[in-house]
């Protein structure tokens, strides 16, 4: 796993965001990576965004499974501009922002949810720390999430179909 996430990474096919799903006009996609040009079995680049709220609420995350095994694992995810507001870590953990609130828009990163004495990570990527705030846009985003992810061509993530509203 460790490996995975370490590796120079590119996104094999980007299907595109999906329709958006009823009232909520939630949208995603799901993209395989491959590494050294060879697709990752059950290696993606998970995306979520709201159609009706334009420029808040994306999500990346990067998700690994095992064959045979329908639930994949989330071993690193970015939160921009969340709804739902901040993210309450979790106490106990010998990481810098255990026990801590961080903003709308934050990181829940490999490192810092990887228990290596159990060789996993920790349950619901439980640990966040702050966003650089210079990440304003949906560009900046996918850049931010192309360097942490190590994503080469990450600007092949197209912004959601968002639906932009005068009130």
């Amino acid at each position: 796993m460790i490996e995975l996430y370490k590796s120079s990474k590119r996104i094999a096919l980007f299907p595109g965001w999906s329709a958006a799903e009823g009232e909520t006009g939630y949208s995603r996609f799901a993209c395989p990576l491959e590494i050294n040009g060879v697709i990752e079995a059950d290696f993606m680049l998970h995306g979520g965004a709201y159609k009706y709220h334009p420029d808040r609420h994306v999500t990346f995350e990067l998700r690994i499974g095992k064959p045979g095994i329908k639930r994949k694992v989330p071993i690193a995810r970015i939160d921009w501009r969340s709804l739902t507001g901040g993210h309450s870590n979790k106490r106990g953990p010998n990481v810098p922002w255990a026990g801590k609130r961080v903003g709308d828009s934050h990181v829940h990163g490999f490192e810092i949810n990887w228990v290596e004495a159990e060789d996993r990570m920790r349950t619901d990527l439980s640990q966040a720390e702050p966003m650089p705030p210079e990440v304003q846009s949906f560009e900046a985003l996918r850049t931010f999430a192309g360097n942490l992810f190590r994503i080469s061509n990450i600007d092949i993530v197209e912004q959601p179909d968002w639906e932009y509203t005068l009130l």
